[in-house]
């Protein structure tokens, strides 16, 4: 199993190349969802903010 820093850098290499191959808002907002759980799971993030 990869550690945290391992999937930080997956994700990232992936959301940079997305952003190269002008990927959809909505793939680009995902992966960046990603990286920020991974970063820092205990903050709130996204949608998931107030709409429980």
């Amino acid at each position: 199993m990869p550690d945290k820093d391992e999937l930080l850098d997956a994700v990232g290499r992936r959301l940079l190349e997305q952003l190269e191959q002008r990927a959809t808002s909505d793939t680009i907002l995902k992966l960046a969802e990603a990286w920020a759980w991974l970063a820092s799971p205990d903050q709130p993030h996204g949608q998931s903010q107030g709409s429980s």
